[in-house]
């Protein structure tokens, strides 16, 4: 298990102590999470203000719309499983939407893919009662409704989230899985990933370890008061889980790949979490069921949640296999600001690059030996330069020489026997998932290499 330094766990306690400042009274738990081990907790405040309990990691909240990161999970492995494609509309899977009414945009424009997106120009939620009353509408009444459904805005537009979206994307899974949204999830996701602790139904939820959610009371009285419940019912894929600390440290390590499981595979994994929308800035992406928020040269997905009585945050950094957890039983967030993003940067600035390094490290396959025989330069008209070289295990094209014009270098290269032939790929870049076409002399030594329709020749 990896060490944080008292230094840096000195530096993480003032932060979560600076920025939960404990003026509302309620609960906090925040953790940072190591390939998916929590390596520093802090409770701070009362997870239930009658008993005066402390949050720890057991303690459960609502986690709301975190809850959307599992619904996407869901989705991928359906299109992994041949039953979908991210470019369908989603008339074909539920064909009752036809019924909506565009008043921007179409009706086929409203894909899978948008709906994960939150550019499917979907009103936020769908047409009844849900968060005035707090009254919220099963499936049937979702469905029955579809006629008063309405596409606000174009496509792609303009970013507009939609838990009504997600909603539709739990019918979807309904529909192909042939089970309804939580036994799906629960079998397929919460089960395998071991996340006993997760659950939709607040019943299931361990004694004594629910926290009390809390809002503000309205003046003049100030303070808090306890929080209405309500079970999302149809809408249940944008928001109902219950979770805790412990839990969510491994839906982060599986998210990040320090959790082997068959739930996904980790190119589904890295595809979930590649941007589809980034703001012109690139300071912020929208990626499949998950945001991308860049600081500095970090970037860190993540995902919040907000239901009455309960704030939520979960983040993580893919490359160094670092997160944040923060859960809150009060609802407004006791902060504006993300505190989880606060404890990442802490943690990256002690701990990032000695991760990112190690990630690398550990991941790199073995290489045969006769590899030894394809390394050194290459030279390409018009002036390309290249060293193929093997370090600590990794293969890879380098640019070499001091002309700085490249097309395929540097880039990673994976090796694999086809038989009796080895065979070596580009892994990322321009040339990703093309083949170097090796040509050798009499002796049996590579001469070169034919690489996007460019003749690479050994010069050394």
């Amino acid at each position: 298990m990896t060490k944080i330094s008292s230094k840096l766990a000195s530096r993480l306690d003032a932060i979560a102590c600076d920025v939960f400042d404990g003026e509302l009274g309620a609960g906090v738990a925040a953790a940072l999470v190591v390939d998916g081990e929590v390596v520093w907790f802090k409770g701070l405040g009362y997870s239930d203000l009658e008993s005066r309990r402390v949050p720890d990691q057991f303690t459960t909240s609502r986690v709301a719309s975190i809850t959307k990161t599992f619904t996407a999970t869901a989705i991928m492995q359906l299109r992994d499983a041949g039953l979908l494609e991210l470019e369908d509309p989603l008339v074909l899977h539920v064909p009752e939407f036809a019924a909506a009414r565009a008043l921007a945009g179409t009706i086929e424009g409203v894909t899978i893919k948008r709906l994960l997106t939150h550019h499917s120009g979907l009103s936020t939620e769908p047409p009844l009662p849900t968060w005035a009353k707090p009254e919220f509408p099963d499936r049937e009444r979702i469905l029955d409704a579809l006629p008063d459904a309405e596409v606000v805005i174009s496509q792609d537009s303009q970013w507009k989230y939609s838990n009504f979206a997600f909603g539709l994307l739990g019918e979807v899974i309904y529909r192909l899985s042939g089970r309804a949204y939580i036994e799906y999830v629960e079998s397929e996701i919460l089960d395998p990933l071991g996340l006993a602790h997760t659950s939709f139904e607040v019943r299931q939820v361990e004694s004594g370890r629910m926290a009390t959610g809390y809002q503000p009371a309205l003046e003049p009285e100030g303070g808090l008061v306890p929080a209405p419940y309500a079970h999302l019912r149809g809408l249940t894929p944008a928001g109902q889980l219950h979770s805790n600390v412990h839990d969510l440290a491994r839906w982060i390590a599986f998210h990040t790949g320090a959790l082997g499981s068959n739930v996904l595979d980790s190119c589904t994994l890295d595809e979930m979490h590649r941007p589809v929308y980034v703001k012109p800035d690139w300071s912020w992406g929208q990626a499949l069921g998950w945001r991308a928020i860049r600081r500095g040269d970090r970037v860190y997905l993540n995902h919040g949640g907000g239901i009455h009585g309960y704030s939520s945050e979960i983040l993580f950094n893919k490359p160094s296999r670092v997160g944040a957890i923060t859960l809150a039983n009060v609802w407004p967030p006791p902060t504006r600001n993300s505190a989880g993003a606060g404890l990442l940067d802490a943690a990256l600035d002690e701990l990032g690059a000695v991760r990112g390094e190690a990630k690398a490290a550990s991941a790199a396959p073995q290489l045969p030996p006769e590899i030894e025989g394809y390394l050194g330069r290459y030279f390409a008209q018009p002036a390309m330069a290249v060293e193929l070289t093997q370090t600590e295990s990794r293969l890879a094209l380098e640019p070499a020489g001091s002309d700085p014009y490249q097309l395929h270098a540097p880039c990673g290269l994976a090796v694999r026997r086809v038989g009796d032939v080895m065979e070596i790929r580009v892994v990322d870049g321009r040339g990703a998932g093309e083949r170097l076409d090796f040509q050798f002399g009499i002796d049996g030594e590579a001469t070169g290499f034919v690489l996007g329709g460019f003749l690479y020749e050994k010069t050394a």
